[in-house]
């Protein structure tokens, strides 16, 4: 057995706990909407674990060129304030390739198990839907209302 069958035979088996195939394919979805979402949250979690100071030191650095560039502007130094503020926005926009690496951690779990989701049923009926509808169309709306209600858990887990 190869890997790619065994990721697959591994991926499909939430897809056969239930028995009448319109009911095995959409709790088969909700897993998988599900375990991609809490994946890609501990994804996230360990990215932004490793970015943590390198973060803090680019939102230190953004505050201080602001506040710099306000006290330029305050003196009326213009040519200051100008070379501040253009700092404080390299160093914010650096905070925000930042936020782009956390954001990819989190979504790359949902649209992995999409594309599996696609070469695996692309073709098949899917149940209550449209003749044209794929996949996507059962699991993207699933797999946001995951990755919004496990964030929603962890907020509530970490303010207790």
């Amino acid at each position: 057995m190869t890997p790619f069958q065994a990721v697959d035979a591994l991926l499909i088996a939430p897809f056969r706990l239930v028995a009448p195939p319109e009911a095995g394919f959409l709790t088969g979805v909700c897993v998988l909407a599900l375990v991609s979402a809490l994946l890609g949250r501990a994804c996230a979690a360990l990215v932004s674990r490793a970015q943590r100071s390198r973060r803090d030191r680019e939102e230190a650095e953004t505050r201080r060129r602001h506040e710099l560039s306000l006290a330029a502007l305050r003196a009326q130094d213009k040519d200051a304030y100008l070379a501040q503020n253009h700092l404080a926005q390299e160093a914010y926009g650096n905070t925000l390739a930042l936020s782009a690496g956390r954001a990819a951690a989190l979504l790359w779990p949902g649209m992995a198990a999409l594309a599996w989701l696609v070469w695996r049923f692309e073709g098949a009926p899917m149940p209550f839907l449209w003749e044209s509808a794929g996949p996507a169309a059962w699991f993207l709306p699933l797999y946001a209302l995951a990755i919004w209600a496990s964030g929603r858990l962890l907020r509530r887990l970490t303010a207790a």
